[in-house]
């Protein structure tokens, strides 16, 4: 180091000319490959006027492409809107993968309705209601699932299932027989009372009108069975009334109340949420078409059978769930 400030001009001389020597030794080295780099450039010109073909499919396909107009796909959603995805629970109920409802074989949302057709029916925008089920979008009174089971249009009020789908019985309603056999004689006499009002006890015969009734006794037959429990023999003999005006008989079992022939049908109407009663064999109508009548023809306790006056048509009604 004391050299090198003592020397110091000497010094920049020495790496000036190493410097030099460097940049001698690297134009010498490009010079050499200069003549390699442009020997294409310096081969003579072949003679002729042939020229090598050149690939150009994908000229001529590109230049087709652009001759045809635009075409748009069709789509089924909106095109400035995304199409609704589904996050799908795994039996965890963790979040897992996202499904499209309204792609082929997607799994249905509403059992029993396939996701297609709330699309088919303009009901896309409701699929991910959890009571679209139960929504009425045309207000004609009868519900989405109505409408897919009548195989009807949930958009158009005109288009709905009959109205008769949405009666349903609501109770069976016995009415009790007013007159009660309580009991008999060996001399043909019959013991009858009354379970609705207090009247004096009658005693009648085979033939006999019950006074203040509509109704004679026609039959007598003495029966018996034995108790299971007890192996006891049961009085169990009936006792037939006719009613002298319709002609409808009744069966009374000794020491026990009977029901009336008089039975009635509470029903539920669904599409206006109204109720109403009906006796046996009476008729009545619906609301919306007052000019169809129906006949209450039998009653039980899981439905009720009526029948369309006009075409003799049965129909079950359900019970109510």
């Amino acid at each position: 180091m004391d050299w090198i400030k003592k020397n110091y001009d000497r010094f920049t001389l020495l790496l000036l000319a190493a410097a030099l020597l460097g940049s001698s030794i690297f134009l010498f080295c490009a010079a050499r490959g200069f003549s390699a780099r442009f020997a294409t450039l310096l081969e003579p010109v072949k003679e002729g006027n042939s020229v090598d073909i050149l690939e150009t499919k994908a000229l001529r396909d590109a230049e087709v492409s652009l001759a045809k107009p635009a075409a748009w796909n069709a789509h089924s959603g909106s095109l400035f809107v995304s199409r609704k995805y589904v996050a799908k629970r795994d039996g965890a109920g963790d979040v897992g993968a996202l499904i499209d409802p309204f792609e082929a074989n997607s799994p249905a949302l509403h059992p029993p309705i396939a996701n297609s057709w709330f699309l088919e029916h303009g009901l896309e925008n409701q699929i991910l209601d959890g009571d679209v089920l139960d929504q009425d979008p045309d207000k004609d009174g009868f519900t989405v699932l109505d409408e897919y089971q009548g195989k009807t249009d949930p958009q158009d009020p005109a288009s709905h299932p009959g109205y008769l789908t949405k009666l349903r019985l609501k109770r069976f309603i016995k009415v009790p027989f007013r007159l009660k056999f309580e009991a008999y004689d060996d001399d043909g006499s019959f013991q009858i009372n009354t379970v609705d009002v207090r009247q004096p006890t009658q005693f009648v015969k085979q033939g006999d009108a019950i006074a203040g009734t509509k109704y004679k006794v026609v039959k007598f037959e003495k029966k018996f069975i034995p108790n299971p429990r007890t192996g006891v023999e049961t009085d169990v003999s009936e006792l037939t009334v006719q009613h002298v005006e319709t002609g409808v008989s009744v069966k009374l079992v000794v020491r026990t109340e009977v029901d009336s022939p008089d039975q009635y049908a509470q029903f539920a109407f669904l599409w206006d949420h109204s109720e109403f009663s009906v006796k046996k064999d009476q008729k009545f109508v619906l609301k919306p078409e007052p000019t169809i009548e129906y006949k209450l023809i039998d009653i039980r306790d899981s439905e009720a059978v009526i029948v369309n006056a006009k075409t003799g048509d049965q129909i079950k009604v359900p019970r109510l769930d």
